[in-house]
């Protein structure tokens, strides 16, 4: 680990049916808000009248959109009600502070921008195809560093892992119904990993990967037979 750097744990977010609240106007809230949109959280924004803040526009085409509730109005506590991530962008230090310190007051995840020492959680730079989506982040340390790593995944992975997905999908199906127990299931995938089947299907297609997927779940049941016949 970097010297100094802080250990963070990547995680997925179960935040269906709840929401999320970005304070802010400018161009950091519109990001934010199209993050969160992007994976279906129901998002608020609330930014300040006009004349407080720099404004982005692209905040107003998103509510003429329906894609977030923006509120044209200055910022108030009980703005926080009912959400569980808040993310604040006014760039504002001590407006920013005070409006995390109500958010935790309520117990909302918190995610002050551009101050990694005020955030329970990093928007990491993300590749996202359908229900996939491949993220990286540095902690903190350097988004420069995870664009760069996500321009890089963007570029070898595009919307054909959506069918890949659907194949795997298919395979666990299948291990499922001819391998008993989770720890064989377990051993059978770790030796598929070993065997490159990932590497199979990109390169040799779909047909060549399941006849890989059923030589070992072949060669499962065959151990298994083998060692019933000797007990």
């Amino acid at each position: 680990m970097t010297s100094g750097a802080r250990a963070y744990l990547p995680v997925a977010l179960n935040l269906q049916g709840q929401s999320a609240v970005v304070v802010g106007a400018g161009e950091a809230a519109y990001f934010k808000a199209c993050l969160l949109t992007d994976f279906g959280i129901a998002t608020t924004v609330i930014a300040p009248p006009d004349g407080a803040e720099p404004f982005d526009e692209r905040l107003q085409e998103l509510d003429d959109s329906g894609d977030i509730r923006l509120r044209r109005r200055a910022y108030a506590a009980s703005d926080l009600d009912g959400h569980r991530v808040a993310i604040i962008t006014t760039g504002d230090r001590s407006v920013d502070y005070a409006i995390e310190a109500d958010a935790r007051s309520r117990g909302l995840l918190v995610n002050v921008v551009d101050d990694p020492s005020h955030c329970d959680f990093f928007a990491s730079a993300y590749v996202k195809h359908g229900s996939i989506s491949i993220a990286v982040n540095s902690g903190g340390a350097s988004p420069g560093f995870t664009g760069a790593l996500k321009d890089d995944l963007a570029q070898r992975y595009g919307p054909e892992i959506e069918s890949h997905l659907g194949h795997y999908l298919a395979w666990r199906r299948l291990v499922r119904e001819r391998v008993d127990g989770f720890p064989n299931r377990e051993r059978l995938w770790r030796g598929l990993r070993a065997d490159g089947l990932y590497d199979v299907l990109r390169s040799e297609g779909p047909e060549s990967a399941q006849a890989l997927v059923e030589a070992r779940i072949e060669a499962w049941v065959a151990e298994q037979q083998r060692s019933e016949a000797e007990s």
